[in-house]
């Protein structure tokens, strides 16, 4: 056993205490990294170089290299935002301008203001001259902490000129050119040019106007610019970006905000959130997006609470505290901004909280109402609760509603009752979870309400987002809410009143016999969780999810990504304690049985299926979808980026990211250019015809 293995393996306890301590996630990648260090793979790395970076907190992102056992192919700088640029400027004016000269202009050591780095150009490659110095030459090494020396590199950066893209500009927008209002808001759903909600417009149809790019030009479509995302955790990035005025807005894990240039990609601000170590997050420290309304964005964040960021700088204009962490709150989705309101809903589904969906002021921060999705004693549905078990009821309300001005209702899914498996506790419906809620959104006040799955015991949360669509049914023009479940079944509502209109299977589904006339599922024989375990479709994770559907008014299609995938459901009763998982079981995927993922073309009025198109990874996680006027549909699965014709299915075009996508692509259109921006793994793509 070499010296260099040797000090290896000694280093795993410690590696494992710590990712023990902190409850990291990807242990085993650092395992397998610090092992190829063992092994000789990585020399230009030092053992306490390693172990720096290997902490979940430094910011730098190993996981890449135990694939690609290449420093200055996988490391980047972690600390660029502008005030990382400022501090390294400062540092670099004390310490370096003497002999490379102010602004790397050269003197006595040379110039890298034109991007000629002598020992390396990579991040890594510069952080190492820095730390290390140059033997031989006037340069010394320098003992700084890491993050001294990565905002030197980044300013290092700033000041090369033959990297216009990534450097300052003077010309950048730090701001939307006038503030968004709710006017504008409304008309997003006829002007195309920005991206201005979670979901495109308040219809939540994911549909863009933009036409430039269609079935004849999509095969010139081309990488624009691309942006590696600062990200400072492991989890996947679920958000779909802002477009205003030029600038793209996005959350990062866990719950940072960046802005961004979306003419050439650089980096505007970045809001850094700061988060406790403990938080109760069922399925990572993951967010979905920002909303914007005048000068300010809306951050919904991990510790519950509600953030106002000035728009042209990320300054926190005000926070509230929506709920408390400890009793197992928790907020994913990105709010949404109506007429002097923000919306936001809570997760925590998973930890026995009572659920709710709340509006604040958009200036002051100040709650203006709440709705809680378990009613309590005395309130309309209280009664199918059986004691306190309300008390623990869930219903969270976890991913992003839509709104329909002219009726002013708000519209927004509701998640699993608690205990999520064991429903022994909880005889009856339990109102209002797995249900969509129309709220009067001045007020809050229930105007109706519609049950997908009462008394679940599966965790088919319905929370998928209500798409708002205009269709003839049966010889009558209808205002439709139309929903692809995570129960397996499509629903067509009449969104006035309710009513249930159409329903039928998207996927396979044996839970479940059918619907009923009112839209009611008739369960099957033996369909709940057991000790044993209970094999059904779909499995825990759904038919679909939180995956964004989408839907063209071209076609009068509703496009969804679906998985087919059966499940084991189990049984075991839990007890519950304040901020503390509350399952009641749990639930499994079943070895050796074939999985499905796939694009399905459903008609929007009845569900019909028109076409569908198997995903190329039929295990992973679809990305969420995004239709155009040009009659294209784009969408992600593993790391496929592709556009289909939204009329046939046929795939057009397809692109290799290099890294997973899960997010949403969205359209938007800068200096009469269409670009189409998604992000994949952690980077931030735009594409564009002939990427010019």
């Amino acid at each position: 056993m070499t010296p260099r293995l040797r000090r290896g393996i000694l280093l795993l306890p410690v590696l494992f205490a710590i990712g023990v301590a902190t409850a990291v996630p990807g242990l085993r990648w650092r395992m397998k990294v610090v092992l190829l260090k063992g092994r000789g793979r990585l020399p230009d790395i030092s053992w306490m170089e390693l172990a720096g970076m290997l902490r979940s907190r430094s910011g730098v992102y190993l996981a890449p290299l135990a694939e690609t056992p290449n420093p200055n192919a996988v490391i980047t700088n972690p600390r660029t935002d502008s005030v990382d640029v400022a501090a390294g400027a400062r540092l670099f004016a004390t310490q370096c301008a003497s002999c490379h000269g102010d602004g790397g202009v050269g003197g006595r050591a040379p110039a890298f203001d034109q991007g000629v780095f002598a020992h390396g150009a990579s991040d890594w490659a510069v952080y190492r001259s820095v730390k290390r110095g140059i033997p031989g030459t006037a340069m010394p090494p320098h003992a700084w902490p890491a993050s001294d020396i990565w905002q030197v590199v980044a300013y290092v950066r700033s000041v090369d000129r033959s990297r216009p893209a990534m450097a300052a500009s003077s010309s950048a927008p730090s701001a939307p050119a006038a503030p968004v209002t709710f006017s504008d808001l409304v008309a997003a759903e006829r002007d195309s040019a920005d991206w201005r909600t979670y979901s495109g417009s308040y219809t939540s149809r994911r549909y863009s106007r933009l036409r430039k790019i269609d079935r004849g030009s999509v095969g010139r479509l081309r990488l624009r610019w691309m942006y590696q995302l600062p990200v400072k955790s492991e989890e996947n990035i679920e958000a779909s970006p802002l477009a205003v005025a030029n600038v793209l807005y996005l959350t990062v894990p866990p719950n940072d905000v960046v802005a961004i240039d979306s003419r050439t990609g650089g980096l505007l601000w970045r809001y850094n959130r700061q988060l406790p170590d403990k938080l109760p997050t069922c399925c990572g420290r993951v967010n979905r997006g920002v909303a914007v309304l005048g000068n300010m964005l809306y951050l919904a964040t991990l510790d519950a609470r509600l953030v106002a960021l000035d728009a042209g700088t990320g300054n926190i204009k005000w926070e509230t505290m929506v709920a408390d962490p400890g009793e197992g709150y928790t907020i994913t989705a990105a709010p949404l901004a109506l007429d002097g309101l923000v919306i936001t809903g809570v997760a925590g589904g998973e930890y026995g909280i009572r659920g709710f969906v709340d509006a604040y002021d958009a200036a002051t921060g100040k709650r203006v109402w709440r709705f809680y999705t378990i009613p309590g004693p005395g309130e309309p549905g209280h009664e199918t609760w059986t004691g306190d078990s309300w008390r623990t009821g869930g219903g969270p309300t976890w991913m992003t509603g839509s709104y329909d001005p002219d009726l002013g209702l708000l519209y927004w899914g509701t998640g699993n009752p608690g205990p999520t498996f064991d429903a022994t506790g909880r005889p009856g419906d339990n109102l209002y979870t797995n249900s969509v809620l129309a709220l009067e959104a001045r007020t809050g006040k229930l105007r109706w309400h519609f049950q997908f799955t009462p008394h679940d015991a599966l965790d088919y949360d319905a929370v998928e987002i209500p798409v708002l669509v205009d269709a003839e049914v049966a010889g009558r023009q209808r205002r439709l809410l139309v929903t692809a479940n995570r129960n397996g079944f499509y629903y067509v509502l009449d969104r006035a009143t309710g009513q249930f209109l159409a329903g039928r299977p998207f996927a396979r589904v044996t839970w479940a016999q059918g619907l009923d006339s009112t839209g009611r599922p008739v369960p099957a024989p033996g369909a709940m969780p057991s000790r044993e375990g209970t094999l059904l479709y779909p499995y825990v994770g759904g038919a679909t999810n939180w995956w964004s559907p989408a839907f063209s008014p071209r076609t009068n299609l509703f496009y969804v990504a679906a998985v087919e995938r059966a499940g084991l459901f189990y049984a075991i009763p839990s007890k519950y304690r304040s901020g503390m998982e509350y399952m009641g079981g749990d639930a499994a995927n079943v070895p050796g049985h074939q999985s499905v993922s796939v694009v399905r073309a459903l008609s929007a009025t009845t569900g019909a299926l028109r076409w569908e198109h198997l995903q190329p990874s039929p295990r992973g996680n679809p990305g969420g979808l995004l239709a155009t006027a040009g009659d294209l549909v784009f969408g992600g699965n593993d790391t496929r980026f592709y556009a289909l014709d939204a009329e046939t299915g046929r795939e057009l075009w397809g692109f290799n990211t290099g890294g997973r996508i899960v997010a949403a692509p969205i359209a938007h259109m800068v200096d009469g250019r269409e670009q189409i921006s998604v992000v994949a793994g952690r980077v931030l793509l735009t594409f564009s015809l002939d990427g010019r």
